[in-house]
């Protein structure tokens, strides 16, 4: 997908009318009509205030990634010395034996923590 197919589902599943965003988001409600028609691209500052909005990365607003790695999910606290966002650096620091043998054992402790539900 791409932004204006993005934002139009965002903000639908949101239940936000196009006037409604546009009052977020201090533009007008044509300027919102625009960006999901893919008449215009919204500027840099709009934009970031699309992904604080709706809880996105800019990347999965932008349709470059799938997966909505938004800021607050990569400041979510692992534990009192981790957060989401340290701990996907350290994994991806790891080498591809390493990587595979911790994906292993995260199927592992997943399946063990559904077979106690």
């Amino acid at each position: 997908m791409e932004f204006p197919e993005i934002l139009r589902m965002l903000r639908e599943k949101q239940g936000y009318s196009q006037k409604q965003l546009a009052d977020v988001l201090h533009v007008s409600k044509n300027s919102v009509s625009h960006y999901e028609l893919g008449g215009c691209m919204p500027s840099i500052e709009v934009i970031e205030s699309i992904a604080d909005v709706f809880d996105v990365s800019i990347d999965y607003l932008l349709g470059r990634s799938s997966a909505n790695l938004s800021k607050r999910l990569l400041e979510k606290p692992i534990d009192k010395n981790m957060t989401a966002g340290n701990m996907l650096d350290s994994i991806l620091r790891l080498d591809k034996e390493h990587r595979s043998d911790l994906l292993k054992l995260l199927r592992y402790i997943e399946k063990d923590n559904n077979s106690h539900r």
